[in-house]
């Protein structure tokens, strides 16, 4: 089973238009109510991929209620703790012509350390089921920094491997405790580690530098371009086939739960890598978020997906 954690959960209300002009009239194609947040949308796509996934998260109010009917709907568990405010409903606004997409964030939740501690007492009842914890996203006002670190220290107490994709503070804390995975975009890992990051071998070096501290798998998304990994026995580059891009929203969770799920069925990092690279193109070729992943599709790409070595 693949636990998530999810500390800022969110709904996405996905508006496609057929171009997107500020201060205009804007007609909208289609809206869609859809599940968001790292870590939920990560427990999602695991069970599309034919795996089980529990959702932990802070959820309040009406838009947190709707989130746990969500995740059910798709076949997860959800066990939310409770939170101040309101779990954040943001809209997504889909250009169709430019093939980008614009986001309306919304900053809602309030976590009280009660609330944390009732988190920690959720992760402690469901780790010695868990096969790997993935810790997701960013924190909410309120929330210690060092809840990520906790988290994996009791992860790892349990026998649990963990996938971070996080940025900043929270990351970084975390690291003291050698989660076994880190996942991040090229500008989360610019922001992590506070420098620029041009270029190919600019993002090798940044990611053998969480390698030194002591992280099994470092990994790079970079969108179109695919993903690159390094581990201490190497490093690998995973390019997708060229798509027509609906969406980038929810396409690096699609790449997450794919990696942890390919992993747990006994993959290699280099042959996980590329059903998560699979995945997350998948995932980009609809607008909606949480657009359900078939695995026949999955397949199809993962054959034309190139892996190199670096």
């Amino acid at each position: 089973m693949i636990l998530t954690v999810t500390p800022n959960t969110a709904i996405d209300e996905v508006l496609e238009v057929e171009h997107y002009v500020p201060g205009g009239r804007l007609p909208i194609i289609r809206q869609t109510e859809c599940i968001s947040g790292k870590g939920t949308l990560a427990s999602a796509f695991a069970v599309d991929l034919g795996a089980q996934s529990v959702s932990l998260a802070f959820a309040a109010g009406e838009n947190g209620r709707t989130l746990a009917r969500l995740l059910r709907e798709r076949g997860v568990r959800a066990d939310f703790s409770p939170a101040r405010g309101e779990t954040r409903r943001i809209l997504v606004i889909v250009d169709e012509k430019r093939q980008v997409q614009t986001w309306l964030v919304p900053e809602a939740l309030r976590v009280m350390r009660s609330g944390e501690r009732d988190l920690e007492k959720r992760a402690a009842r469901w780790l010695p089921k868990a096969s790997w914890l993935a810790l997701c996203g960013s924190l909410p006002a309120g929330c210690s920094p060092h809840l990520y670190l906790c988290l994996t220290q009791r992860a790892h107490a349990n026998g649990v491997p963990v996938l971070i994709d996080s940025r900043g503070a929270p990351l970084a804390h975390a690291l003291a405790a050698q989660p076994e995975v880190v996942r991040l975009n090229k500008t989360e890992l610019e922001q992590t580690l506070g420098q620029p990051i041009p270029n190919l071998p600019a993002v090798l070096a940044a990611l053998r530098r969480l390698l030194a501290e002591g992280v099994q798998l470092a990994v790079c998304s970079l969108g179109a371009d695919g993903a690159v990994a390094v581990t201490n026995e190497g490093g690998w580059r995973s390019v997708p086939p060229t798509i027509r891009q609906r969406s980038s929203a929810g396409s690096g969770d699609a790449f997450t739960a794919a990696l942890v799920v390919w992993r747990e069925r006994g993959a290699d990092w280099p042959e996980a890598l590329r059903w998560a690279v699979a995945a997350g193109t998948v995932k980009a070729q609809d607008a909606r978020t949480d657009h359900p992943l078939r695995i026949s599709q999955v397949r199809e790409i993962h054959h034309q997906v190139k892996l190199s070595r670096l």
